[in-house]
């Protein structure tokens, strides 16, 4: 029931207040030929926060739990928003203090503004659940994207590991023919004869079971020498 609530607040939300955004189809779009959509950041996170209730965007809004998670100044704030800015900031740390009570996150700057200025508002079920869905939502997909830019990192470290590997043992020459075998181009016939001749007999002694485990206790041996 709550989930079904929170879905069609979206799609209204989504009607009501983004007609007039870019489409991240378009946007994807124009990234993938080069063309960047990316702004500068903000200062602050206090600056953020008084962006994001001067937008006036209940979609918008949602994010406040994951920049309340960390100390602001709240004055700081409060001076530069609204009597009505101020209330829905006022309502987004209580809903947040709920959610950071909820996932055992430590909160003690939100008690101690709560404390403060006395803040207490009534916050119904759904509206909790709507923010609560949201936050975590958010918070896996920011540990997903982490996820993705290490392994896109070891990717390259991996990559560049092979190069130097390959730099080692083969001359240049020969890497450009493996390059063109690997990206499946065709070779020349001088290119071919090449291959056969200079670099398959060392491919094939790299390959050769036996050598790998006579390398392998020369570099154990070793080891043990120099301990």
């Amino acid at each position: 029931m709550v989930v079904r609530f929170c879905m069609k607040k979206c799609i209204k939300m989504y009607e009501n207040k983004y007609k007039n955004l870019i489409s991240a189809r378009l946007i994807k779009n124009l990234e993938e030929k080069g063309f960047s959509l990316k702004f500068p950041s903000y200062e602050s996170d206090e600056k953020l926060i008084i962006q994001i209730l001067k937008e006036d965007n209940e979609r918008l809004e949602l994010a406040l739990p994951l920049l309340l998670q960390h100390e602001f100044d709240y004055e700081k704030i409060k001076k530069n928003i609204s009597k009505k800015e101020l209330n829905i900031l006022n309502k987004a740390i209580l809903i947040s203090k709920r959610i950071f009570d909820k996932e055992n996150i430590i909160n003690t700057h939100l008690k101690k503004i709560i404390r403060k200025y006395s803040l207490k508002e009534k916050i119904t079920k759904e509206e909790f659940e709507y923010n609560y869905i949201s936050f975590k939502e958010s918070r896996r997909n920011k540990e997903s994207n982490a996820e993705k830019k290490t392994a896109k990192q070891l990717t390259i470290r991996g990559k560049l590991n092979l190069q130097k590997a390959l730099s080692t043992i083969y001359a240049l020459g020969k890497l450009r023919i493996m390059d063109k075998i690997f990206n499946h181009e065709p070779l020349t016939n001088s290119e071919l004869k090449y291959y056969y001749r200079s670099i398959r007999p060392l491919t094939l002694a790299i390959l050769n079971e036996n050598m790998r485990k006579y390398i392998r206790i020369i570099e154990t041996s070793r080891k043990r020498l120099q301990d």
